[in-house]
């Protein structure tokens, strides 16, 4: 890992209202017109831009196709995109300077979440409540963010996130704009307690410190490229 990379401090932060209520609703409105184009039958549904990956039934199938094959209308508009980029410009940011990196960047899979709590788990995949570390199970992953993008109690209920430390858990509650960020590592265990009602939806940001695995600024092109011209 490149020393100016490398966190400085090891650990986790939550920074509330760090999205605002114009962000939020921008960011799930993506999230509503992308997923209507799929959806998981196992609980998560799963909507990443960068390789446009969703979740279809028990798959995954490209959003990019499913919009050229039906010709159905794009699922963000440009403003909608550009709010996306400075959001992401903003984690960045903030990653940095919680962690003392600073040089990581975006890497994949960055990604929507939707959990559905009227939905049993189909496959193992769709077990999202086992505890794991983030190194682990996406190897690039230096550090991680989470946007929230619904409200514990009043969105849904379970699905908070807990940290799984040996000395008990502790747990974070799910607030619209509120922003969790943590190295990924094995320090960071941790799970999403399973939902028991409503929906969860989260926005997974994760940076890395592999020039390789770095995703770079302008992935977002691809987005824009599908847009309608009477959009942009």
């Amino acid at each position: 890992m490149p020393d100016d990379c490398r966190p400085r401090i090891c650990g986790h932060a939550v920074v509330d209202a760090f999205a605002s209520s114009g962000e939020v609703e921008a960011l799930r409105t993506i999230a509503a017109a992308g997923m209507a184009h799929g959806g998981g039958t196992g609980g998560p549904t799963v909507l990443d831009l960068y390789s446009g990956a969703l979740s279809f039934e028990t798959q995954f199938v490209s959003i990019w196709h499913k919009l050229n094959a039906t010709g159905a209308p794009a699922i963000a508009t440009s403003a909608q995109l550009a709010t996306l980029e400075k959001v992401y410009r903003r984690i960045r940011s903030s990653v940095r300077d919680a962690f003392g990196s600073r040089t990581c960047e975006l890497t994949s899979p960055t990604f929507w979440s939707r959990l559905d709590a009227s939905q049993p788990p189909k496959t193992p995949h769709d077990e999202y409540w086992h505890t794991h570390v983030d190194t682990a199970q996406y190897g690039s992953f230096a550090f991680t963010a989470l946007l929230y993008l619904s409200d514990y109690v009043s969105d849904f209920s379970g699905g908070e996130f807990a940290f799984v430390f040996r000395e008990g858990e502790e747990t974070v509650l799910p607030a619209r704009g509120r922003l969790l960020m943590f190295t990924s590592a094995s320090e960071n265990p941790h799970r999403v307690k399973r939902l028991r009602s409503g929906q969860r939806l989260t926005l997974t940001v994760p940076f890395t410190c592999s020039a390789a695995a770095a995703i770079g600024p302008f992935w977002l092109a691809q987005a824009r490229a599908s847009l309608r011209r009477d959009q942009i």
